[in-house]
């Protein structure tokens, strides 16, 4: 019963973007709107929770948001990017967890600064644990990602999306 139980909670989706369109990002001062696909092969919704398999997915590929399943839950994500190439030097990325539903941030849940002072090309990685209230069961999570200055192209975009815990 614990093992069904767990099975039931507990899974992961991993959407891979496809890399045709667009095959990269330009990043700049002004929030962007992450684009993942997840129609790259390698993509797995396998083993996702029971509860939404077969049925839903975590992350809305037509809406390039992520989805929360119950009020409550608790998950863990990784965003996985490649930086392909920069531009006027940019210091920081900064990755933005938004829950207000709009085109831009306007409720940040997480928000975290990856720095960009390594030679290009280069990969980063981007892990945070989030929960789930009203508003992001409602409107969803949405990634943002902006520089503090100058431009960087992305590609080979990734995220991971966990559930670790129902509110349930």
């Amino acid at each position: 019963e614990f093992v069904k139980a767990q099975s039931e909670i507990l899974g992961f989706g991993s959407y891979i973007d496809s890399e045709t369109s667009p095959a990269t990002q330009t990043i700049t001062t002004s929030e962007s709107k992450l684009l993942i696909d997840g129609a790259a092969s390698s993509s797995n919704s396998l083993y996702l929770p029971l509860q939404i398999r077969g049925i839903s997915e975590l992350w809305d590929v037509t809406n390039n948001k992520i989805n929360a399943i119950n009020i409550g839950d608790g998950y863990t994500l990784r965003l996985d990017l490649e930086i392909e190439s920069k531009t006027g030097s940019p210091k920081g990325l900064d990755v933005i967890l938004d829950i207000g539903g709009v085109v831009t941030p306007t409720i940040i849940e997480v928000e975290r600064i990856v720095g960009l002072e390594k030679s290009t090309p280069y990969r980063v990685s981007i892990a945070f644990p989030y929960f789930t209230l009203s508003n992001f069961k409602t409107n969803g999570g949405q990634i943002f990602l902006k520089t503090d200055s100058g431009s960087v192209i992305i590609s080979n975009r990734k995220i991971s999306i966990h559930r670790i815990s129902s509110g349930l």
